[in-house]
């Protein structure tokens, strides 16, 4: 029988933790994990040993089921010997900041005094990582930055945690917009760091191009990560990877494409399980019916709430997201996601979050002014796509004019076509006839009158009508009753001048209805409440 604290058979132990490393580093980590779960499972090692090998089996699980990583490395709390005490709370630290768990502060502060009292280079490498991922939860860039920039990934007491800086520091890049500084490191990591780090770095790489604009690149090679991959995918890897092709899908017009592909990825449904997949619900925001993916869309902002993180990684996610929850009429989740997003660009005073913030801003308050500074913003940042979106939701918005709705509608075409959004592309250009056959956009109207008037419940009825919904439809999807929605309707239809579906349907932008201008044809008058209630009925 072993003693109490493993001594049994010190070379086994030491062999089977060798053995996990080689497999780790070749990129099977699975395996790694199987090998060390059947070592607990055969109970042959004492106490301390089995501490050991929780904390280790909890960090191979950080990045894919970090419900399962907390698990193992609570366990191993109380048996852990005391010289290695102060690596495995860092470690705790690390992936409760990474998934947001309402305990990270105080796991930060239990790891700082463990580190204090056993000081190695491990232990202090793997605690900045703890908060410099703290920091990234709360949108703080710049100090995740500086706090990853102490440590030096190339000293050899530090040598396991090396792959985790340096994909946090590409993480860093990417998220203050720095795309070609992110491209040297990533083509500096493909050459220096093991197999194990290749799908999270595919990833970066997909997520860098995706970001700064380079889509059909961006799809070509996440699908052939996808199809080929040069070692095993972990969860989180392949989420990112499966949300490139996604966002690729919709911003190219192939909306059944997009669709399939998150159907066949069947993200965790429960947090903290759900971080690690949170790329693939915002990349559905992409959706021109987000209804089809309600409950996704709730979730990932439920999640953004604990934490920033998933929002840093590719720019145009937030305010996309924002803008499919104002098309499903959610109000008040939108608002969250724009809160979030200028929390962001608080911490991180870079032209990127400026940008961002304000775009999801003006959207929610339908405020054309904002939108123009998020477009001077994103004019210096370098991300194109988010600068297009900007530019179109500017070129929608029914207070600006018509010479410069058009000039941003004009500009939205030309920069997704560079990008490679075809799709958003003909988006843009169709705009641009439908301002051009318009003739003239009034710059006033009576108070009360047009889309800007309508409420958030107002917009989302009449998305819902405009692409065929029935009033009995529409009180079915809203949980509302029908009496309900027939008084939302006749005030829609007052506000908009019109009498019937057929006439909201041609006025209504079925893709960006918060935005959609109002009919400056003499048909399009407002009408009296009697007609608007004769309308109603129809």
């Amino acid at each position: 029988m072993p003693g109490p604290y493993g001594a049994a058979d010190p070379h086994r132990h030491a062999t089977l933790l060798a053995a996990a490393d080689r497999l780790e580093l070749a990129g099977r980590a699975a395996e790694a994990r199987d090998l060390l779960a059947a070592e607990l499972a055969a109970d042959r090692a004492g106490a301390a040993d089995r501490a050991l090998l929780r904390g280790r089996l909890g960090v191979g699980y950080g990045h894919d089921h970090p419900a399962a990583a907390l698990t193992y490395l609570g366990l191993a709390r109380a048996g852990v010997p005391p010289e290695h005490r102060a690596w495995s709370r860092a470690a705790e630290a690390w992936i409760a900041a990474r998934v947001g768990h309402p305990d990270a502060d105080g796991l930060l502060r239990a790891a700082g005094r463990a580190r204090a009292a056993h000081p190695t280079p491990a232990a202090a490498a793997r605690l900045t990582l703890a908060r410099a991922a703290r920091a990234l939860a709360t949108g703080a860039v710049p100090t995740a930055r500086d706090l990853l920039a102490a440590v030096d990934p190339h000293h050899p007491a530090v040598r396991g945690e090396a792959v985790a800086v340096r994909l946090d520091r590409i993480e860093v890049q990417l998220a203050l917009g720095g795309y070609e500084d992110a491209a040297a490191a990533l083509d500096a990591a493909y050459s220096d760091l093991p197999a194990v780090a290749w799908p999270a770095l595919t990833a970066w790489s997909c997520r860098r191009l995706l970001a700064a604009g380079a889509l059909p690149e961006a799809d070509a090679r996440a699908r052939l990560a996808l199809d080929r991959p040069a070692v095993p995918l972990g969860v989180e890897a392949r989420a990112a990877l499966v949300a490139v092709r996604v966002e690729v899908a919709y911003r190219s017009g192939w909306p059944d494409r997009a669709r399939a592909l998150l159907a066949d990825a069947r993200p965790a449904r429960c947090w903290p399980d759900r971080i690690p997949c949170a790329s693939l619900g915002l990349a559905a925001a992409g959706d021109p019916e987000p209804a089809r993916h309600r409950d996704l869309l709730r979730a990932v902002v439920a999640d953004l709430a604990r934490t920033a993180r998933p929002l840093l990684a590719v720019a145009q996610y937030g305010p996309r997201l924002t803008h499919a929850l104002l098309l499903l009429g959610d109000a008040r989740r939108a608002r969250v996601v724009a809160d979030r997003l200028a929390e962001v660009a608080g911490r991180t005073p870079v032209p990127l979050w400026s940008g961002l913030a304000g775009h999801a801003d003006g959207l929610v308050r339908r405020d054309p002014e904002a939108l123009r500074a998020a477009v001077r913003a994103l004019r210096r940042a370098g991300a194109r796509p988010a600068l297009a979106d900007a530019l179109l939701d500017l070129a929608r918005s029914p207070r600006v004019r018509l010479p410069e709705a058009r000039a941003a509608a004009r500009e939205a075409a030309a920069v997704y076509g560079r990008t490679g959004a075809t799709g958003d592309q003909e988006t843009a250009e169709r705009w641009d006839r439908h301002l051009d056959a318009t003739r003239r956009r009034p710059a006033t109207r009576p108070p009360g009158h047009g889309p800007a008037a309508l409420t958030a419940r107002e917009a989302g009825i009449a998305d819902l009508l405009a692409a065929g919904a029935t009033k009995q439809q529409v009180a079915g999807r809203l949980h509302l009753s029908f009496h309900t929605v027939d008084t939302h309707v006749r005030a829609v239809y007052a506000k908009l001048g019109v009498r019937s579906r057929l006439q909201l349907a041609r006025l209504w932008d079925a893709a960006r209805p918060v935005s959609a201008p109002p009919d400056a044809s003499p048909s399009a008058a407002p009408r009296s409440s009697r007609g608007a209630g004769r309308a109603s009925r129809r």
